[in-house]
């Protein structure tokens, strides 16, 4: 079974400190906002958009398979991640079941870390699929949320790898990004180009925007054993996330507060409500919106 989603409805992860990760239901980002790092280097402002998305794909005995979908100028979607999604559910965070073409199952998760500038993507097989990689290749930019990025030659593919971790730093004065998962980094720059954002279009703007790829982290697949992938802003002066620095610790520490914080929230709306709550300097304030 495949089914289509709405492409016009959205998730949001805030993290609590005027920074977060937003996309739509159906996977295709539409918006220059939709990111899955964007954090506030000063809690609420300072807002860098570094991790712009991922390109993500399983290879097996069995043929490959998308777990991704992206839209690109002049209106071709590609690859077909969509059409694997059999469901999609916002609470208590974003996450998707694929139903693959052999009928294998993988869910897909994303959550923030309330109160740290950090994001945790997670994939699990539901299903045996032996021989099973998951591929995944981050989609970066290092730029101011309004504006949009395109291909040059200023950008630093560099990767730094320590054990875990991975510290990108593409631009100068601009935050890195730093990355740490429980697969391997293989490094292997590339260029994307020409994504389109449609509600950038719709609204008369400029739509279109070149994300650069410095590499792919590739995960051993098992059943119920995820594959973590976090992301996080590396910049002096910044708030460095309060996290275990080894990607499956991080993600079963988010998930346990994550659970047990939204849980203290009777409805969706009150959970919603707690999202314009963000930490400035010593107290707290109210953001006008998002991604406004």
């Amino acid at each position: 079974m495949s089914c289509r989603l709405d492409s016009t409805a959205e998730w949001l992860e805030a993290d609590g400190l005027g920074g977060f990760a937003s996309g739509t239901a159906a996977l295709v980002r539409t918006r220059r906002y939709h990111a899955l790092l964007l954090a506030a280097t000063k809690p609420p402002t300072g807002r860098f958009v570094l991790v712009n998305g991922v390109e993500a794909w399983i290879e097996s005995p069995e043929g490959r398979y998308a777990l991704s979908a992206q839209y690109y100028a002049p209106g071709v979607e590609h690859p077909d991640g969509a059409k694997q999604v059999e469901s999609f559910e916002h609470s208590p965070w974003p996450r998707w079941q694929y139903r693959l073409a052999n009928g294998v199952r993988v869910e897909f998760e994303v959550l923030s870390a309330h109160g740290q500038p950090a994001t945790v993507l997670a994939w699990r097989l539901l299903d045996p699929l032996p021989g099973a990689v998951l591929a995944v290749r981050p989609l970066l930019s290092g730029r101011d949320p309004h504006a949009l990025h395109h291909e040059n030659g200023g950008f630093r593919f560099d990767a730094q790898v320590d054990g875990e971790r991975v510290l990108w730093r593409p631009y100068a004065g601009v935050p890195g990004t730093a990355a740490w998962s429980n697969g391997s980094y293989e490094h292997a720059p590339e260029w994307y180009r020409n994504f389109l954002y449609a509600e950038e279009r719709a609204r008369g703007l400029d739509f279109t925007e070149d994300l650069a790829s410095p590499g792919v982290f590739c995960f051993r697949l098992a059943p119920n054993d995820p594959a973590a992938l976090v992301f996080a802003p590396a910049f002096e002066g910044s708030e460095a996330p309060n996290l275990p620095q080894r990607a499956l610790e991080t993600l079963h520490t988010v998930k346990l507060g994550e659970r047990e914080r939204r849980a203290a929230f009777p409805t969706d709306f009150e959970r919603a409500g707690d999202a314009y709550l963000v930490k400035r300097g010593k107290g707290r304030t109210i953001v006008a919106g998002y991604p406004w």
